[in-house]
């Protein structure tokens, strides 16, 4: 959205028109010192504190004006902060009723989770920990659970020191490791507590007004309402929470489909890689409800939920959305692909969601094809055939081929050159090829066919620089015959088309077989 802007609020008879005056957006968080990201959330986006082993669930009463959270991070006096879900827990699809709006008067110091790094004795008065990030004199932390020879105790801090100079996960501290000062307590330990007990110290909070109305319970989510808009006069009508805001001059986010829809959809926001969605009638009744993306609430599934099997996992309806995984490599898609779940034929409705819903077959381009190529590598070859229709691309830069035939899938280029004699292929990536399956490799005089002995994707790890980012591998059953230089292309056979394309795609661009059809029949090809 942008300054000028006019925009509407609401939809049929409550919807008003605005023009944008102001906008505030928050500055962009610091970034993270750890390869993990940031604790609790995006900035402005925590949950209510979850300890232990005094949780694993905390109740956070009516009536209460501060609140231990998660992370501090992007929360500011003077702020509006939303709390709660609005569910009762554990939550059940319910409505909004325990979401409640405060302002914040002081922000204080998230909570913390730990652990011991050494034995604790009864009688002592001070204990080495794990952590002593935002622990504060004052703060009382409970040790232990109720066992034989141990006990609960409830703990105050009297002075804050250092922490140990490691955990004790991978085994006791020795001589060469600073147990660190520790924590100072007011009273001495009445039992004795073991290194590698957890405790938590739940941090001063963040304190607001007024007093809340519900019971708020740990992991409900705590929400910064930093973005907010200014219009050029007053709105005329009441809306309420996730009504509908709507500009047209946004072509990034949203419905950007032509065919104007029935209905618009404000929130609750969905999730982009799994959640839940239930249909009610008028009187509040269930008439429907699925999973997608996974078995997220098993109330609301419908279908056989017993599959088993590797990657059986419930029965739900597949994510239209590429998933979020580790993928690395220039093989990752540019975008998120064109297509959505559906019923087909429209109204199928068998109560078995995974069988009722399909998405259009979506993959994607491993290597560029220019304008005027007949032949392109692809991640999968999966329910294609010859004389099938396929869509490249998307908006303007799409257009439509016939293929003539189906051959392997796979594409990438060297990565580190390769002599004559060698086996092994240093590769950008390795989607798609398979043991057994035959490659070309090279181009020109240098061109050669192989068969693939083996596959092997590099091990990556977190944080490392991209220089020690390890190969992917491609071993191939015979001697290389020639030498390849960086970059040269490595590939099975693609889907050959009927015609040469008329532009040139990158990278990463879709091929499906079908579009999304919105406000019209769902349409999906169904392989024999």
């Amino acid at each position: 959205m942008s300054v000028g802007d006019v925009i509407e609020i609401g939809t049929g008879s409550s919807k008003e028109s605005r023009k944008i005056t102001g906008i505030n957006t928050p500055l962009a968080p610091e970034a993270s010192a750890t390869p993990f990201g940031r604790r609790g959330g995006p900035s402005g986006s925590t949950t209510v504190w979850q300890p232990l082993p005094d949780g694993p669930v905390i109740d956070i009463p009516a009536g209460s004006t501060n609140i231990p959270v998660t992370s501090v991070a992007g929360f500011e006096v003077g702020q509006k902060m939303a709390i709660g879900y609005g569910a009762t827990y554990p939550a059940v699809a319910q409505a909004i009723e325990k979401y409640e709006v405060v302002t914040i008067t002081e922000v204080g110091k998230q909570g913390t989770q730990a652990w011991l790094s050494m034995d604790a004795k009864a009688g002592d008065k001070n204990i080495k920990v794990s952590s002593v990030e935002n622990i504060s004199v004052g703060d009382k932390i409970r040790l232990d659970i109720d066992s034989e020879g141990h006990g609960i105790e409830t703990v105050t801090v009297t002075r804050v020191g250092t922490q140990s100079s490691r955990s004790t996960f991978n085994g006791p501290l020795t001589d060469k490791d600073d147990p660190g000062t520790g924590l100072d307590l007011a009273e001495p330990l009445k039992f004795n507590h073991a290194s590698n007990l957890p405790f938590s110290a739940r941090g001063t909070g963040i304190s607001f007004e007024p007093k809340t109305s519900f019971v708020h319970s740990s992991n409900e989510p705590v929400l910064a309402l930093r973005l907010s808009i200014t219009l050029d006069q007053p709105l005329a009508n009441d809306h309420e929470i996730d009504d509908v805001v709507s500009d047209e001059k946004v072509t990034t986010a949203g419905y950007q489909g032509n065919k104007e829809p029935d209905q618009w959809f404000g929130g609750p926001a969905l999730s982009a890689s799994a959640g839940t969605m239930v249909l009610r009638d008028a009187n509040g009744n269930v008439v429907d409800g699925l999973n997608y993306g996974g078995l997220v609430d098993p109330w609301v599934a419908e279908g056989y939920q017993a599959a088993s099997g590797a990657g059986a996992s419930g029965c739900y309806v597949s994510l239209p959305s590429t998933g979020r995984g580790f993928r690395m490599g220039p093989s990752a898609p540019t975008s998120q692909p064109d297509r959505s779940a559906g019923r087909y034929p429209d109204g199928t409705d068998s109560d078995f969601n995974c069988r009722d819903f399909l998405l259009q077959n979506s993959i994607t381009l491993l290597t560029p094809a220019p304008a005027g190529s007949n032949n392109i590598k692809v991640a999968s070859v999966a329910d294609l055939s010859a004389g099938q229709k396929i869509i490249i691309g998307k908006g303007n830069n799409s257009e439509t081929a016939v293929i003539a035939a189906v051959g392997t899938p796979g594409g990438t280029t060297i990565g580190t050159p390769s002599g004559a004699g060698k086996k092994v292929i240093l590769v950008t990536g390795v989607e798609g090829f398979n043991a057994g399956q035959s490659i070309t490799i090279g181009s020109g005089k240098n061109l050669e066919n192989a068969v693939i002995a083996s596959v092997a994707p590099g091990r990556r790890r977190f944080g490392g620089a991209p220089a020690t980012i390890p190969a992917d591998t491609i071993k191939v059953t015979t001697s290389l015959r020639y030498n390849h230089a960086a970059g040269s292309l490595v590939s099975g056979s693609g889907i050959t088309l009927v015609d040469p394309l008329t532009m040139a795609h990158e990278i990463g661009t879709q091929i499906t077989n079908s579009l999304p059809t919105p406000g019209e029949p769902n349409q999906y090809i169904i392989k024999p």
